[in-house]
């Protein structure tokens, strides 16, 4: 799905055919290339790949993939996108380094989780998080900065979800690519899973700064596209919580 003429949904899925609810990455289509922003489970490679030809254009040109946060379903493909895309670049937030270069031991892939995983899946998320070394994150991001995409794209620490998570600003359309720090759940604006969250207080707190933007859609992760009164949204998510 095209959200805007440079921004694309590639809608990735479990079984790759659409039957599931996707997992929203992002293309964005720049003069100087192509940025995925997040990648899905492992297993997924494959889709990104269809989901990019299917655009019209070629997975080889992706220059840089951005992640929002550390979580297995948005950075599952790394170690296949590094084999066929040894150039790209990785960004991510700077709290989130640690996590993405093995200095720090992932959050939630813990140990008795890897071993709760069938055989397949447990093979697929150790090599993962074999990929995560010292120097992988090639450009560390700060909140507030202005990227060199989309016509100035904003960068937005949104943690809680996880320490270093961050939600991209589009002013010109006016669009936030939210990552997991809300969701859309039946056709409602929520706030991020609870159960997935270890610091709730935070990550409520971090939409504060979202009430000072003109925002008029909302893209998330898990959900797809909210356009509805988003300020509003946010103030009962808020309140509710």
């Amino acid at each position: 799905m095209k959200l805007t003429s440079g921004i694309k949904d590639l809608a990735l899925t479990t079984n790759g055919n659409g039957a599931s609810d996707p997992y929203h990455a992002v293309l964005l289509v720049d003069e100087d290339g192509l940025t995925l922003v997040d990648a899905g489970l492992p297993g997924m490679y494959e889709q990104i790949v269809q989901r990019v030809e299917a655009a019209g254009l070629d997975a080889s040109q992706i220059k840089r993939i951005l992640f929002t946060h550390q979580d297995l379903d948005h950075i599952g493909t790394l170690p296949q996108l590094l084999e066929h895309l040894p150039e790209a670049e990785i960004w991510a937030h700077r709290d989130e380094q640690p996590y993405l270069e093995g200095k720090l031991p992932h959050i939630k892939i813990t140990p008795s989780r890897l071993e709760s995983m069938p055989p397949q899946q447990r093979e697929a998320a150790q090599r993962m998080l074999d990929a995560l070394v010292p120097g992988r994150v090639t450009r560390v991001l700060e909140h507030g900065e202005k990227l060199p995409l989309q016509g100035g794209m904003i960068v937005l620490h949104t943690p809680g979800h996880t320490p270093g998570h961050i939600s991209l600003y589009v002013p010109e359309e006016k669009l936030l690519i939210a990552g997991d720090a809300l969701r859309v759940v039946d056709g409602e604006l929520a706030g991020p899973a609870e159960a997935f969250t270890p610091d709730m207080k935070r990550a409520l707190q971090s939409l504060e700064q979202l009430l000072e933007l003109e925002i008029d859609r909302v893209f998330c992760y898990h959900g797809g596209m909210y356009e509805g009164n988003v300020h509003g949204a946010l103030r009962q998510i808020m309140t509710r919580s």
